[in-house]
Parts: structure tokens; sequence; C-alpha cells
């Protein structure tokens, strides 16, 4: 997988300044509040941008223990213009190369052609959506492979379970593939098939073996 679509997946989280200091990525609600504040911090006659760079930094400086400072205002009396400027074009080109998005549609295709073809990145999509869990969340940030692979194994024998259960004409149904919205067969013969789906693999993932 390419070096963008790795920073997708486990990018960094903070960009280490040296002396104990970092810059950390901030979620879409701390930027939106920190242009919020830097709004305010205007109206008392400073300028917009040193005050939004300012309200940025203020949540985006941190130590080992957290924040250094605990707003924008105090980000403004501790460090001159040239600084507040200089950390937030660090923190921009940082938030840039971990937060990648596709420059072009032919780009983003190309993204989703590599996604599609990663067999190991679909199942652990599949085991998120399946738990509705982010990436970003404690529990699964905890997770390795090995936990993957198994809720993986339980999902598919929870499939095989349930196709059991039904007679066989509803059993061969379910396995032929119907179409969600009219109840037709999803496709005939190999059209529609994915490519890149390795029945071996699948099959061996079911048996429980490591592949």
């Amino acid at each position: 997988m390419s070096g963008k679509l790795d920073a997708l997946r486990a990018g960094a989280e903070k960009l280490d300044l040296g002396e104990g200091r970092f810059l950390r990525l901030l979620s879409a609600r701390e930027i939106l509040e920190a242009r919020r504040e830097g709004r305010l911090l205007a109206k008392d006659g400073a300028e917009q941008a040193l005050c939004g760079n300012a309200a940025l930094l203020a949540r985006a400086l941190v130590d080992e223990k957290g924040p250094l400072y605990e707003s924008g205002g105090a980000v403004l009396n501790a460090l001159t213009a040239r600084e507040i400027g200089a950390l937030a074009k660090r923190w921009a080109a940082f938030d840039r190369a971990e937060n990648p998005v596709p420059a072009t549609q032919s780009e983003g295709e190309a993204w989703l052609e590599e996604f599609k073809q990663d067999s190991d990145e679909r199942l652990r999509w599949k085991v998120l959506k399946t738990f509705r869990a982010l990436p970003t969340e404690e529990r699964a940030r905890e997770m390795k492979e090995r936990d993957y692979l198994w809720c993986a194994l339980h999902l598919l024998l929870d499939r095989e379970e349930e196709v059991a259960r039904l007679c066989p004409t509803c059993r061969a149904q379910a396995l032929e593939g119907r179409c969600p919205v009219c109840g037709a067969p999803a496709h005939s013969g190999e059209e529609g098939q994915n490519a890149s789906f390795d029945r071996e693999r699948y099959e061996a993932l079911c048996r429980g073996e490591r592949v």
C-alpha cells in the first residue's frame, strides 16, 4: 500500500519538536473550535490569522502531560508572532502529510483500487463495521492482526450456521447471492465476481488454517 494510504490506516499522531514538546493532530471538532476562538480573539483588535494560529496551537502543542497552553490568549502571551507562525506552518505540513486527500478524481479512483485489492485491509474494515467501531477508538487501536482474524473467522462461522438453518431451497438462494432490491440473481456465470477473491484462502480461513 502506498505511503499516503498507510497514513489513512495507521499514520503518526504526534510530531516530535524536541525538548519534550509535540504537535498533535486535531479532530475536526477541535479545528472548528480553534477557528471560533480565533475569531473571538481577533475582535480585540489582533490580527485574524495570528489569533487563529494561536488558538490552533493551544490545542496542538502538548507535552507528555497534556496541553502546554490553556487558550489561544495564553499562546499569544507566551510566544512571539514569528514563533506562532513557524509552529503553525509545521503543524499544517504535518496535518497534510497525515491526513492526505486525493488531488484528482483519477487519484481517488487509484486509491479505491488499492483498497479493493488489499484483502487484509478489507477484512479489518468488515470487522470494524460489524462491531460499529472506528479505527481511532481505543479498542480498535489495541487490536492485533490475530484479533482481526479471530473475529473474521467467527463471523464466517456465524454465516455458515445461519445458512445451515435454512431449508434446501432458501439455502441455495442464500448461497447464490441475490440483488437486495429486486431479489434477482446478483450475477450469472463469472460476470460481476470479484477478480481478486481468493476462494482457496477463504476456505482455508473457514477451516481455521493459517494462510
